[in-house]
């Protein structure tokens, strides 16, 4: 049975991206949109851990199922937004249409996607969608029930400046200067897990999250209202879903498959998905970094026929961790 717990970042936080960072030959070291779901898995893991709860062979008894925003205030329960809505210049948002097309000789998939409009249009990056409003467009079939966050409407961003000292004359070291981006909640924001789990969490305490082991506090919570709420809808399209011929898969954390993007997956027909983002981190039990890996990033769409079993689970070791977690949807 899910569980929720709320974490609250008490300042910035900085998480690191794929990219090698080597102070002297960069500049700027590389950042994510967002945590990886295994840098809060780590986090939570981490206090069972110390708590002399889990061992380091005990991994799988910590499941994370969904990782959101939440303004606790307004009940407002925030995912990375589909990669198939676009945004005009009059800040009209447009999701895409799905339809069938004939063979194009360099398209490998046989439905096209397209944007209902004149306009210029661009996709929306860095952005969120409230979960009532995801499910209640599939319901309604009307785009004006689309809430879209921006990243600036959650976050305060910011940046630091450091520079690499010299461990024997404890001086600063030449041409090492180096930028870090950092985020920080506004106020009334937290981030909130949904998980499963052998053994109990506490009911609040403090916790280190992201690349500088900052400090946020976590407290158990009962399942928000407004995702009881948007478990009504989504009962909703799964049961509209069953009379259709196609149906809409969104990610709403970063997946890895073993064939790249293009899965390996009879039924699939098209696809709208972001840039990879690369993903690594420490091993626990061998004491060493990871080695990196492609991953599809939150947001990313794909559209199946319904000719079959369709098995989506993240194709790593680690999909405990939260990564791969989707809805389906109708187009």
């Amino acid at each position: 049975m899910s569980k929720f717990i709320k974490i609250k970042p008490l300042d910035t936080l900085f998480f690191r991206g794929g990219k090698p960072f080597n102070a002297g030959s960069d500049s700027w070291a590389d950042s994510g949109f967002l945590p990886n779901p295994s840098v809060i898995w780590g986090a939570l893991f981490s206090v069972l851990f110390l708590e002399g709860k889990v061992k380091t062979t005990d991994k799988e008894k910590l499941q994370i199922k969904n990782i959101y925003l939440y303004n606790e205030e307004k009940t407002t329960i925030l995912t990375p937004a589909p990669l198939d809505i676009f945004v005009d210049e009059d800040r009209k948002y447009y999701i895409a249409k799905y339809e069938d097309v004939d063979f194009i000789s360099n398209y490998p998939l046989k439905v096209i996607s397209k944007i209902e409009t004149d306009k210029e249009v661009a996709p929306i990056e860095n952005s969120f969608i409230e979960i009532n409003s995801l499910f209640q467009h599939y319901v309604n079939k009307y785009e004006k029930n689309l809430i879209i966050y921006n990243f600036s409407d959650v976050f305060i961003t910011d940046y630091k400046i450091g520079i690499e000292i010299d461990s024997n004359t404890k001086t600063s070291k030449e041409n090492m200067l180096y930028r870090i981006d950092l985020t920080q909640f506004l106020d009334e924001w937290s981030f909130l897990i949904e998980y499963e789990c052998d053994v109990e969490f506490k009911e609040s305490g403090i916790l280190k999250l992201g690349g500088e082991g900052k400090t946020a506090q976590y407290s158990k919570v009962d399942e928000p209202i407004g995702l009881q709420t948007a478990n009504v809808y989504r009962k909703q399209v799964l049961e509209e879903l069953e009379s259709k011929n196609y149906f809409k898969v969104l990610f709403k954390t970063p997946a890895y498959f073993n064939c790249g993007w293009q899965l390996e997956q009879k039924g699939l027909v098209c696809a709208n998905v972001g840039k990879s983002i690369s993903i690594g981190g420490w091993d626990m039990e061998k004491k060493e970094s990871k080695p990196m890996k492609k991953y599809i990033p939150a947001g990313s769409v794909y559209v199946f026929e319904k000719n079959g079993k369709i098995e989506l689970k993240s194709e790593d070791s680690e999909h405990y961790k939260g990564f791969g977690s989707f809805e389906l949807l109708m187009i």
